[in-house]
């Protein structure tokens, strides 16, 4: 049955085409529109009171969410928006909760909120039958809305940008790993971050142009113009003084397995969770589960198999510091493709503290592995296809 679905003439086209983008597609002008839209919404603001821009600053500054609660929240802020919702996403399905955040940007729409939409075309290799280009053919219905509305621009392009990232206003930022399709709001174990920060909109707006201030929170970003995500990564692994917890969906980058390998004789802790249920990458995961259990010190390496899919990626270094967001561990995500993080650093921040609650529970759930997974010539050739 799941097989059909690959056969199916829709899911055959949205492969294709998400293929040939990836593979022949022009990056485009990300970076004009990024300053496009950043003085657009500086422009919007200045026509709403400054009392009303105060009060939303006061909030709290970064909250983390979980699984089932993350669409809500966003619906639930979304709806608030005063002058500019823009959304950037790779996987945006033609289903329950693709229609419902479509209803929602048309609604929007309607009472005057500009909404730019950026929609990665290499994503739609991931869509099938419920690929988001296709939707633009509707003829009535709120598809034929969306794509129809004044107030709506859909930007449909090849840029490599594997972010997921929705600006409101000029304050408010969601970063996530999370595409818009039902098995993220229903099923899959994943993250997002609320931050409240003019110049965490400003940065990623402007594609990291805008450099933000020292802080405890920052984004972290690869553009076309500027990769910071490996340089990221690797700082923290290296200033674990006590642990490192990462709970991982794709986890193959060599120099990352060889960090942790080192650090865990150094006498860190070094605790991976993989998911025991994944879409691709299980070969390659595995691989790098083997590694760290027979070529790292076994009194400090832990590794533990959830019961489900998970899509997270999160790391935890010394129980004060988290880095989540749309940035696998594998080469391409760390070194070329367009990825969003945020980097919060602080004990007793909200979302560290909540980020630790959650782990822990996670590590409960899950199963432990003695030793390292038995592994047959086919599993090491599809390890290197990585899959």
């Amino acid at each position: 049955m799941q097989f059909k679905r690959f056969l199916q003439r829709r899911s055959l086209r949205s492969m294709w085409r998400g293929a040939t983008r990836y593979l022949f597609g022009k990056r485009g002008q990300r970076k004009v529109f990024g300053f496009r839209q950043y003085y657009r919404m500086r422009m919007m603001m200045s026509l709403f009171s400054r009392h009303a821009a105060q009060a939303t600053a006061a909030m709290p500054r970064a909250r983390l969410w979980v699984d089932r609660e993350v669409f809500p929240r966003i619906i639930e802020l979304m709806r608030r928006a005063r002058h500019t919702v823009i959304i950037q996403m790779f996987i945006w399905k033609d289903d329950s909760l693709g229609r419902r955040m479509a209803e929602l940007c048309v609604e929007l729409a309607d009472r005057g909120v500009k909404i730019f939409v950026h929609k990665e075309a290499v994503g739609d290799v991931f869509e099938l039958e419920r690929d988001f280009l296709s939707t633009r053919e509707r003829k009535t219905g709120v598809w034929h809305r969306f794509w129809k509305h004044p107030g709506i621009r859909i930007y449909h392009a090849t840029h490599n940008d594997h972010s997921k990232v929705i600006v409101i206003d000029d304050r408010l930022i969601l970063v996530s790993g999370m595409n818009i399709a039902d098995e993220y709001d229903t099923s899959w174990h994943d993250y997002m971050v609320e931050l409240r920060s003019a110049a965490a909109v400003e940065r990623y707006v402007s594609r990291g142009e805008i450099a933000q201030p020292h802080g405890p929170v920052k984004i972290v970003m690869n553009t076309e113009n500027r990769k910071e995500m490996r340089k990221t990564v690797m700082r923290l692994l290296h200033s674990a003084r006590e642990g490192i917890v990462l709970e991982q969906c794709y986890f193959s980058d060599t120099a990352v397995v060889d960090t942790l390998i080192r650090r865990s004789k150094e006498g860190v802790e070094v605790t991976v969770i993989f998911p025991e249920v994944i879409d691709v990458h299980h070969h390659s995961n595995m691989q790098t589960v083997g590694r760290l259990l027979s070529e790292g010190a076994s009194s400090h390496v832990r590794v533990f198999v959830y019961p489900g899919v998970i899509h997270a990626k999160a790391i935890l270094i010394d129980r004060e510091c988290m880095f989540l967001g749309s940035a696998n561990f594998v080469a391409q995500s760390l070194d070329e493709i367009g990825e969003t993080d945020v980097l919060i650093e602080g004990r007793y921040s909200t979302a560290v503290t909540r980020l630790r609650d959650i782990l822990r529970a996670d590590i409960l759930k899950s199963r432990p592995l003695k030793g390292p997974p038995a592994f047959l010539w086919v599993s090491r050739m599809l390890a290197w296809l990585k899959l």
